[in-house]
C-alpha cells in the first residue's frame, strides 16, 4: 500500500485559513457573475435602444428624400412635359441638400426609358433599359417605394433610391426616383455617436457601416450573420463581418424593411466581468496572504514543541534519556513530561528482558542442534549457529528463506505438509527425518522437531524447530548395509574363483608341485588386490596400485624392468578384483615365455581413461613387452588366457585384444568403470 503523502502543521493551518475564505471568495464570484449578466441585459437594452435610434434616423432621413420626391413629382413643369425646365428645378433642389454630388433625380417612364438624368447634361443621350421590379412595385401600388441597394447604370457603382410615382388623374404616367449614395446612410449612423468599440451595419445587403462602409458596402452577410434572432427585433450573439465576437442588436424599419444591426464587442460585454474577476483574485491574493502569514506564524508556534516531542520520541526509541519541555502548549508539555516517566520505565524493564534474551540466546547459540524459528509462511526468522553449520549457509542467508530450500526434492512433499496441518492446528509437533543439499553439494540427514508456538485465541504465529545433524548415523548405515551386502558378494565371488582356479590347476596328469605353485601365486595375486581393497574399507583401489603389487614380484635384481603410464585411476572393487587377476596372468605368461623371462627383457603398461559425456568412463590398458625373446602364437589356449578373457569380457563386460608379435606380446584391454573416483595426475614408474 503506498504510503500517504505528509504535510506540515503550517500546510494544514494554510490549508484552513483558505478554506475559510473560500466560501466567502465563492459568494464574491457569484455577485460578480449576477454583475456581469446584469450588465451583459443592460448592454442588450443600450444595443436595442442604439438599433431603435438608427432606423428612426434613417426612417427620418428617407421621409424627408420622399418628401422631396413626392414635391417634384408634382411639379408643373413635369406634369407639362417640360423635362428641360424640370431638370434644372432638380438640380437647385439637390444642390440645396448637403453634399449634392451624392444625390441624383431619375425620371422613367412605363417601359423603363430614362426621360430625365441630373447626373448627365440635359441634353445627353440617356441610357436605355425596361421597367426595373421597384418601378412595377411603384406603378402596381401607387405608393412610393424605397428600393434596396442596386448598382446605378449611370453612376456604375451601389446607389440606394426613393421611387415616387407621378400621377395624372390618378395614373401613374412617370416614375421619379431619388437617387442617393450609401455614404449618406454611413453618415448617418456616424451622427449617432455610439461607444467607438461599436458597430452600426443597415442591412439589407450592407447598405451602410458605421466603420469600414467603404470595404462591406454591398456585401453580402454569411448565413450565420444574425441568425438565431427570434422576431424582426431582437438579441444576437455570433461573430460580425470583422471577425469578431460580438452581442448584436437588430432592428426592422417598417419604412424600407432594412435592419439595423448594432454590435458590441463581447470584450466590451465582458469587461466589467474580468475587472470584477481581476478585484476579486486581487482581494483573495491579499486575504490568503494574511492567512498564510497567520497560518506560519501559529504554526512556528505550535511545530517547535511538536518537534521537541519528536526528537524526545526519538531519543526514547534509541534508549536514551528524554527531558520535559516548558513551551507554554500545555498538551505538548504534558506529553513530553509522560515521555520522560515512560523513559525510566521502559529502561527497567528492558534490562530484565534484554538479561533473559541473552540468556536464551546464550542457550541457542551454544547448542549442538539446529535451533530455528519460522513464520506461518515457512520462512526462517531466527536461526543458531549450529543451522548454519548443518547446510553451508551464512546466517544473513538463512533469514527469509524457506525452511524447505535445501530439502532434496523427494522428501519436500511430506515435511511441507506436516507444517501446513501444523499452522492448520491439526498438529501441535511432528519429527520427520530427512536429507539435505549443502552448498558444497553434498548431502547430509537431519532430524527435524517442529514445535508451533499458539497466541492466547490458539492461533498459529511461529513454529520452533530443532534440528539434529544425523548425517553420520545414516552412513554408517549405509555403509554397514553396503558392506554387509558387498562381503557376500565379494565371499561368493572370491569362493567361486577360488573354486575354479584351483578345478582348472589341479587337472589330472598336472605335477602337484607345479600345481601347488599356480594356485598359490593366483591366490597372492587375488589376495593382494584385497589388501588393497581392505585399506579404504572396499570403497575402490588405486589402479597403479594394483599393477605395482602383481609386477613387483619380478622386478630383477638390475633396476626396475617395468614402467608404469597413466592417470591415478580409482578402481571400483569389482574392475580392481578382476584386473589384479589379469595383470598377474600376464606378469606370469610374461616371466615364463615373454619379455620378463630374459635380462634384456622390458615391459611397459600405460592407460588412461576416456570420459565421454558422462561421469562414468572407459578404461584403456595397454600391455606391451619388448626386448625379450622372439615370440611366436601358442598352438592351444591355456587355461590363463580364458581366465583373461573371462574376467575381461564376462566379469567387466569389456574387451580384449592380444596380439602376439615377434618383438613381444601386446594386449589392449577396454573396460567400462561405473561411476569411476579419479584423480588427476600421471605418475610414471621406472
Amino acid at each position: 500500500m503506498p504510503l500517504k503523502r505528509q504535510r506540515s502543521l503550517r500546510q494544514y493551518l494554510m490549508a484552513f485559513g483558505a478554506a475559510l475564505l473560500a466560501p466567502v471568495l465563492v459568494l464574491a464570484a457569484v455577485l460578480v457573475w449576477q454583475f456581469a449578466r446584469a450588465e451583459q441585459r443592460q448592454s442588450e437594452e443600450r444595443g436595442r435602444a442604439a438599433a431603435e435610434s438608427i432606423v428612426a434616423a434613417v426612417d427620418r432621413e428617407l421621409a424627408g428624400l420622399q418628401a422631396a420626391g413626392q414635391a417634384l413629382a408634382s411639379s408643373a413643369a413635369l406634369r407639362a412635359g417640360d423635362y428641360e425646365r424640370f431638370q434644372r428645378r432638380s438640380l437647385e433642389v439637390i444642390r440645396a441638400l448637403p453634399r449634392p454630388e451624392n444625390y441624383a433625380v431619375v425620371v422613367r417612364d412605363l417601359t423603363g426609358q430614362q426621360i430625365v438624368n441630373t447626373r448627365l447634361r440635359w441634353g445627353t443621350p440617356l441610357p436605355k433599359g425596361a421597367a426595373a421590379d421597384a418601378d412595377q412595385q411603384v406603378i402596381s401600388s401607387k405608393h412610393p417605394y424605397v428600393q434596396d441597394l442596386f448598382i446605378g447604370a449611370t453612376a456604375a457603382r451601389p446607389v440606394l433610391s426613393v421611387r415616387i410615382p407621378v400621377l395624372v388623374d390618378e395614373t401613374v404616367v412617370l416614375v421619379l426616383s431619388v437617387a442617393f449614395e450609401p455614404t449618406h446612410i454611413a453618415e448617418v449612423l456616424r451622427e449617432q455617436n455610439l461607444p467607438p468599440a461599436w458597430t452600426a451595419t443597415i442591412l439589407d445587403r450592407v447598405i451602410a457601416r458605421s466603420q469600414n462602409h467603404e470595404r462591406y458596402v454591398g456585401a453580402v452577410p454569411p448565413e450565420r450573420f444574425g441568425a438565431g434572432v427570434v422576431g424582426e427585433d431582437g438579441v444576437w450573439r455570433g461573430v460580425n463581418l470583422d471577425g469578431a465576437a460580438v452581442l448584436g442588436a437588430v432592428v426592422q424599419s417598417k419604412m424600407s424593411g432594412w435592419r439595423a444591426f448594432v454590435g458590441v464587442p463581447m470584450s466590451v460585454v465582458r469587461a466589467p466581468l474580468w475587472r470584477s474577476l481581476v478585484l476579486i483574485a486581487g482581494l483573495a491574493a491579499v486575504l490568503l496572504g494574511i492567512s498564510f502569514a497567520l497560518a506560519f506564524s501559529f504554526g512556528e508556534r505550535i511545530a517547535k514543541p511538536i518537534q521537541q516531542l519528536a526528537e524526545n520520541a526519538r531519543a526514547l526509541g534509541q534508549g536514551l534519556p528524554t527531558k520535559a519541555i516548558a513551551s507554554g502548549l500545555r498538551e505538548a508539555d504534558e506529553v513530553a513530561a509522560a515521555m520522560a516517566s515512560a523513559y525510566v520505565e521502559l529502561t527497567e524493564r528492558e534490562a530484565a528482558l534484554r538479561a533473559s534474551e541473552e540468556r536464551r540466546r546464550a542457550t541457542a547459540e551454544n547448542a549442538a542442534v539446529g535451533i530455528v524459528e519460522i513464520d506461518r509462511n515457512g520462512r526462517f526468522v531466527q536461526v543458531n549457529e549450529a543451522q548454519c553449520g548443518l547446510t553451508g549457509h551464512t546466517r544473513e542467508e538463512l533469514i527469509g528463506r524457506h525452511f524447505a530450500h535445501a530439502t532434496r526434492s523427494d522428501y519436500r512433499d511430506q515435511d511441507i505438509e506436516l507444517f501446513e496441518r501444523q499452522v492448520g492446528g491439526d498438529l501441535d509437533v511432528y519429527t520427520v527425518e530427512k536429507p539435505h543439499v549443502r552448498t558444497d553439494g553434498s548431502t547430509g540427514w537431519a532430524r527435524v522437531s517442529s514445535t508451533a508456538v499458539r497466541g492466547p485465541s490458539g492461533s498459529f504465529e511461529y513454529a520452533v524447530r530443532v534440528v539434529e545433524d544425523i548425517s553420520e548415523r545414516k552412513r554408517s548405515e549405509e555403509r554397514r548395509v553396503l558392506l554387509v551386502n558387498e562381503l557376500n558378494h565379494r565371499v561368493k565371488n572370491t569362493l567361486a574363483t577360488v573354486q575354479s582356479l584351483a578345478w582348472q590347476t589341479l587337472q589330472p596328469g598336472r605335477a602337484p608341485e607345479v600345481a601347488r605353485e599356480q594356485v598359490q601365486g593366483r591366490l597372492l595375486a587375488l589376495s593382494r588386490t584385497h589388501n588393497l581393497l581392505n585399506e579404504t574399507g572396499w570403497q575402490s583401489a588405486r589402479l597403479i596400485d594394483v599393477t605395482r603389487a602383481e609386477l613387483e614380484p619380478y622386478e630383477g635384481q638390475g633396476g626396475r624392468r617395468f614402467t608404469l603410464e597413466g592417470e591415478d585411476v580409482a578402481l571400483p572393487p569389482r574392475a580392481a578384483v578382476a584386473l589384479g587377476m589379469v595383470l598377474h596372468e600376464l606378469a606370469t605368461n610374461a616371466v615364463k615365455y615373454g619379455s620378463l623371462s630374459s635380462r634384456d627383457g622390458r615391459l611397459t603398461v600405460r592407460w588412461r581413461l576416456d570420459r565421454g559425456e558422462t561421469s562414468t568412463g572407459l578404461l584403456r590398458l595397454e600391455w606391451l613387452e619388448s626386448d625379450g625373446p622372439k615370440v611366436a602364437r601358442p598352438a592351444q589356449q591355456g587355461f590363463g588366457s580364458r581366465l583373461i578373457k573371462r574376467l575381461v569380457e564376462d566379469e567387466l563386460g569389456g574387451h580384449l585384444t592380444v596380439d602376439f608379435n615377434p618383438e613381444g606380446v601386446r594386449a589392449v584391454i577396454a573396460v567400462p568403470l561405473g561411476e569411476p573416483r579419479t584423480e588427476d595426475g600421471l605418475e610414471r614408474a621406472a
